[in-house]
């Protein structure tokens, strides 16, 4: 899910350092803001972020907590972080001014450079870019591969597994309406409620996922997200959104998904990766692509793609797109 302009997990930079948490959340998830700010203010950001995790993964949207994540990741200079966390923030609390004015503030020094020329990719960018964390190279991999697969007719559906805020399927939606010879779906699948809770596998350079602030709860958008950027596109007839944890929808899906063309996996955890693999990876047609997006930097995910490949007898070739995303056809 996670993951983006950079790595989902440590955006810009390293995580605050997490201390004890100074009390466990209240029931009232407003007291437990108020102390979270009190924190802050009192030059205590790391406790205050520990607590802001803890919130988060509750997976309830909670007016002021990403706006608060948001300052924590300010004060620990990761502003791209802190782009994230009040998008998130806006997703759900659209008139929240607070979040508006300080993502204005941080947007246009951290803004990326503009696209380079590739068809109609570039237009395409423009309008998804407030909708995915993922950066450049990794969309232009998705953009190539899941147009390659439509220029040679190859048979099946496309599937993403880890949507967030929908930028990424209403990009692979795109290629299906503008250049497809036959008829496909997009089948979309996440929570909508943000990333399930990590285990003890889903580490970074010996840091856990829930310390790193982009654990359980985080990259979280609700469906009409999804339907709101491919409504932009002109691509939502294509795109079949299916909630719930890979799982529980995978097993009941994967018959009605049938065929698979292109398969994108941005599912990071351990687990994740490996109910998509056990799922829906007999269902790749032969000459078909999978990305995988936390391959680089996720030590679970990159497991579940050795664990899964000693479980087979295969050895994937796999095509490095950047520092944490890779690629491999079947």
């Amino acid at each position: 899910m996670f993951r983006r302009l950079f790595s989902k997990s440590t955006p810009g930079g390293s995580p605050p350092p997490l201390k004890a948490p100074v009390t466990a959340p209240a029931s009232d998830p407003a007291d437990v803001l108020g102390d979270v700010r009190g924190l802050i203010n009192n030059g205590r950001h790391p406790e205050a972020f520990a607590l802001l995790n803890e919130i988060k993964a509750r997976r309830v949207p909670v007016r002021g907590a990403d706006y608060l994540r948001a300052v924590c990741f300010v004060k620990d200079r990761q502003p791209f972080a802190a782009i994230e966390a009040l998008k998130e923030e806006l997703r759900y609390f659209p008139n929240d001014d607070a979040s508006r004015l300080l993502l204005e503030s941080l947007a246009p020094a951290n803004q990326p450079a503009p696209a380079a020329d590739g068809g109609d990719f570039g237009d395409i960018l423009q309008t998804i870019r407030p909708y995915t964390m993922l950066g450049e190279p990794r969309l232009l991999s998705l953009y190539k591969l899941a147009r390659e697969i439509c220029e040679r007719d190859l048979p099946g559906n496309f599937v993403e597994c880890g949507v967030a805020a929908g930028g990424s399927s209403a990009l692979l939606a795109a290629i299906v309406a503008r250049h497809s010879r036959r008829p496909r779906r997009l089948y979309s699948f996440d929570t909508f409620e943000g990333m399930p809770v990590s285990t003890e596998l889903d580490t970074h350079q010996g840091q856990s996922a829930e310390a790193s602030g982009w654990g359980a709860g985080t990259c979280s958008a609700p469906e009409a997200s999804l339907r709101e950027v491919c409504g932009k596109l002109g691509v939502a007839a294509f795109v079949e959104p299916v909630k719930g944890l890979f799982s529980e929808s995978l097993p009941v899906w994967r018959e009605r998904v049938g065929p698979i063309a292109f398969l994108h996996m941005d599912g990071d955890w351990y687990s994740s990766t490996t109910d998509i693999f056990e799922n829906l990876f007999d269902q790749v047609v032969p000459g078909g692509h999978i990305q995988i997006d936390d391959y680089g930097y996720w030590d679970g995910c990159r497991r579940a793609v050795a664990d899964f490949e000693q479980k087979r007898g295969l050895k994937f070739q796999l095509h490095r797109i950047d520092e944490t995303g890779v690629w491999l056809s079947l």
